[in-house]
């Protein structure tokens, strides 16, 4: 995605809008994808203004201390899926499934609100369940379950396959400090999967940091379904957008 998808979309965007230089939101793997492009392809740091991430994640450690049973779930999902092709049968997020799930919570929300806030905006849901989480590759999401341990490096295809693709066992990490663009992150106060001490990781790794937010009392998802969202996040991000998009 960081290589050829995102940086397509952003020539895209210039050649249609006639703009030089565009800004950018990620939330979540987000961040991690627009980090890896501009770790990857540098050049691509005079077509961008700035960079802002919602919960996001790339340099983190998960802390699966208060949610053990989600390590394991990953890590089984993830062990299931190297023995399946990208086809429909084995999209991980068909909509089928998830709108059984979101039936239990709708009807009894305390069940899911370590996943779910309960300060959601119900009037949300059905189009976040419409369009989110929606299906996603194989390859990405083992990727997503081997940056588990805060380093932040390219995909491991296993020693063998790492040795044919970068000359070396162990994959290597994305150079942060190519990263010059200014960078405003946010992150949720409760947050189980991008912790503090994960933030202020990278932070210290990206070179041009401008703003650095804890929202109180948000978790992962709270940044996309709160009901004060617009208060707590959207006008401070514009607001951003407005002083450092220069």
């Amino acid at each position: 995605h960081g290589v050829y998808d995102v940086p397509a979309m952003i020539d895209h965007i210039i050649q249609v809008t006639k703009t030089p230089r565009v800004s950018c939101i990620g939330h979540s793997m987000g961040n991690a994808v627009f980090m890896s492009m501009l770790a990857m392809r540098p050049e691509y740091n005079d077509k961008v203004q700035m960079f802002v991430g919602i919960a996001p994640y790339s340099k983190v450690r998960m802390d699966f201390s208060r949610f053990p049973r989600f390590e394991w779930l990953l890590g089984t999902m993830v062990g299931w899926l190297k023995h399946t092709k990208n086809t429909k049968k084995t999209d991980i997020f068909r909509r089928r499934k998830i709108n059984a799930l979101v039936g239990v919570c709708w009807s009894l929300p305390r069940v899911c609100h370590k996943a779910i806030p309960l300060n959601l905006d119900w009037k949300l849901l059905p189009v976040m369940v419409g369009y989110f989480p929606s299906g996603t590759s194989n390859k990405n999401a083992k990727h997503l379950f081997q940056l588990r341990n805060g380093q932040f490096r390219q995909y491991d295809f296993g020693q063998r396959g790492n040795l044919e693709h970068y000359g070396n066992i162990v994959p290597p990490e994305y150079d942060l400090s190519k990263v010059r663009v200014p960078v405003s992150l946010y992150y949720g106060e409760v947050d189980p999967i991008v912790s503090v001490k994960g933030m202020k990781a990278q932070v210290k790794a990206l070179p041009n940091v401008v703003k650095a937010v804890i929202v109180p009392k948000y978790n992962h998802i709270s940044f996309l379904v709160d009901r004060d969202t617009r208060d707590a996040v959207n006008i401070p991000i514009i607001q951003d957008l407005r002083r450092f998009a220069t």
